[in-house]
């Protein structure tokens, strides 16, 4: 559907007479990967911090980057699940940032743990070399799927980056 002819009130009035079918899930277990996308985003949360500073009782807030995957699925799994040769498994994970008071990266030590092991896979990770978040984009990392169910003791598998490290 060519984007110049999309008309949103058609499409939500468009019938759909077949059922939305689950795909089963990929095995959990490290895959290649690259980073198709990284979008940072600001975020509160529900909850109010608990701590004595000068922002206690606020909601808390704070910046993250969410990073888009391209997991490799090797030909045999995709057969096995009965997936389609095209198959992409697209992951999403969520980086949270730990800011320093002039609103960059904190580079104090044990700060930005997430970040750390992302630059440390793509080997970004040197002192006195430039980095910049936008420089991940497009770059090869081997990523850990896990499964967790939600909600809780249901058969509802749903698949998560347990981490990354080097190719």
């Amino acid at each position: 559907m060519a984007s110049t002819h999309f008309d949103p009130t058609a499409f939500l009035d468009m019938p759909v007479e077949e059922a939305f079918e689950k795909r089963p899930p990929v095995p959990a277990q490290d895959y290649p990967a690259v980073i198709q996308s990284i979008t940072p985003r600001q975020w509160t949360s529900k909850d109010k911090r608990y701590d004595s500073g000068p922002n206690a009782g606020q909601l808390k807030s704070g910046i993250a980057y969410d990073v888009k995957l391209e997991a490799e699925v090797p030909l045999d799994i995709r057969q096995s699940l009965g997936l389609k040769d095209d198959f992409k498994f697209i992951l999403t994970d969520s980086i949270m940032l730990d800011v320093n008071d002039r609103g960059g990266l904190s580079t104090d030590v044990g700060a930005n743990r997430q970040l750390r092991n992302y630059r440390e896979a793509l080997d970004m990770n040197k002192a006195g070399v430039t980095f910049r978040a936008r420089d991940m984009e497009g770059r090869r990392l081997l990523v850990r799927v896990k499964h967790e169910t939600y909600p809780e003791g249901s058969d509802n598998v749903q698949e998560k980056v347990a981490g990354v490290a080097r190719i």
